[in-house]
């Protein structure tokens, strides 16, 4: 089926629904007001003839009123029907029908006179085939004394009829607008759908291979516009071969940072084993006698050969990746471990003079237990490595919409440029500072740990140095709120 003939049968379910609804409500509202006029006039045709019956029934005060309503039976009946057009049935206190003009018997009349007798008023409403009929049961007394109850019965097919010419004036109504729509919804849609098969037809002829071609519709809508993006995708797909050429570049780009990466790695391995096979090819040749030199030999090669042994176990992580690790994540009290890393490394920070100055947030993250503790390890070690003598580390932590933030603080001399700038990059080192044994790899390591996390890491550069970590908080049993 055309999309145009689906939005028309769309539209016409729709307003066939609404058409009904509209319908049932007005008329349901007319017939409430009809229903409502109707009870009024019976209520105030009640009123009228109690006070009708009352004044015939107190001008002689010497006769018993209740043989007296039973003589003015007939009269009232007579009176009701001429001034009310309403048919009556009058019963004593007693039971007896004193008079009844009522066609038909009436329905639970006794029930009826029971309610009345307890000064109920009883009005009811009874639809025929075409027409109303209005029913009141009500007591008639005098002087708080009961006389007997009075059932009336009142046909308002005039009422009626004006209702049901009402609800079928509106019918017309509700017809007439449902064809215009209906027409009127029929042409939007063509209209509609007309820049839509002018698309799909681009479509095929691009799928044919025809990238010229054009779409030749003018206007201010949506498909306007769609036919202009539509005519410009020549220039798109040009654009998509740029941008894999430039994907190629930085695939090049990449391959010469690996290839730059390994010739580090070599250097950095060759270093140590320079050294090693030098002292032990003096040592085992006997090239010097000297038994202080040939113990500080093998204190060097001892050095070395550690030096080795952890940038072979940095690499071992670098190889595997950070995320492909075996440890499971889990929800980690974050706060605790810091704490607990602040007191470790404490210890260190005192041979330098140093004093770690903390201000622990309570907060949770959902993450790698060890690899968490490595990173603030790496991150504090390098505070204190840095840090000007006599310093105070500050460790500072707070949550922060859906991060759990820490910055690290400490004060020292600023990082050179040539360094700061590839800062997170493996083997970026300066033998300036303390550990002029470094291998570079920590900073590396530890943006590694954050990626792995959906974290955050920047540092900004200057006499204080700041560490600012950012990590997604764990929330509602979930691995994180990202």
């Amino acid at each position: 089926m055309k999309i145009k003939y689906k939005i028309t049968v769309g539209i016409l379910s729709i307003l066939i629904v609404l058409g009904i609804v509209m319908n049932l409500s007005i008329a349901n509202i007319l017939k409430r007001d009809m229903e409502s006029n109707v009870m009024n006039s019976l209520e105030e045709i009640m009123k009228s003839t109690r006070e009708s019956i009352k004044y015939r029934l107190t001008i002689d005060t010497e006769v018993d009123k209740k043989k007296l309503l039973l003589q003015e039976s007939e009269y009232l009946s007579n009176y009701i029907l001429l001034n009310y057009e309403s048919n009556i049935e009058i019963i004593g206190v007693n039971g007896e029908v004193y008079v009844s003009n009522i066609e038909n018997q009436v329905d639970n009349i006794e029930s009826l006179y029971l309610r009345a007798v307890d000064g109920e008023v009883v009005v009811n409403l009874k639809y025929t085939d075409n027409g109303l009929k209005g029913f009141i049961t009500y007591l008639i007394f005098i002087n708080k004394e009961s006389l007997g109850v009075l059932h009336l019965e009142k046909s308002f097919d005039d009422i009626y009829k004006q209702y049901s010419t009402s609800i079928t004036f509106i019918g017309l109504i509700v017809i007439i607008v449902f064809l215009f729509i209906l027409s009127l919804s029929y042409l939007v849609a063509s209209k509609i759908t007309y820049p839509i098969s002018l698309l799909i037809n681009g479509i095929k002829e691009v799928g044919k291979g025809n990238y010229n071609t054009v779409i030749s519709y003018s206007g201010s809508d949506e498909m306007s516009i769609v036919s202009k993006e539509f005519n410009n995708m020549n220039n798109k797909i040009q654009i998509q071969i740029d941008t894999i050429k430039n994907e190629k570049e930085k695939v090049e780009t990449l391959e010469k940072s690996r290839k730059q990466f390994f010739d580090n790695v070599t250097h950095e391995i060759k270093t140590p084993l320079t050294a090693i096979i030098g002292y032990a090819e003096i040592i085992k040749d006997n090239i010097v006698n000297d038994e202080e030199f040939k113990k500080k030999s093998i204190e060097r090669i001892y050095e070395e050969s550690e030096r080795l042994n952890l940038l072979v176990l940095d690499l071992i992580k670098i190889s595997k990746g950070i995320s492909t690790v075996d440890e499971n994540k889990i929800e980690i009290a974050l706060d605790e471990v810091i704490n607990q890393i602040c007191d470790d490394m404490q210890i260190k920070a005192s041979k330098y003079g140093i004093k770690i100055n903390r201000n622990i947030t309570p907060g949770k993250i959902y993450g790698r237990i060890n690899k968490i503790r490595e990173l603030f390890i790496n991150i504090a070690d390098n505070a204190i490595k840095y840090s000007n003598s006599s310093n105070i580390i500050y460790i500072n932590t707070k949550v922060e919409e859906i991060y759990y933030c820490i910055d690290i603080i400490n004060y020292g001399e600023k990082i050179p440029n040539n360094i700061y700038n590839s800062i997170f990059d493996p083997f970026v080192k300066d033998n300036i500072y303390k550990d002029d044994e470094s291998r570079g790899l920590g900073l590396y390591l530890c943006s590694e740990i954050i990626k792995d996390h959906n974290g955050e890491i920047t540092i900004s550069n200057g006499e204080e140095i700041v560490v600012n970590i950012k990590i997604p908080c764990f929330r509602n049993n979930l691995e994180t709120i990202v």
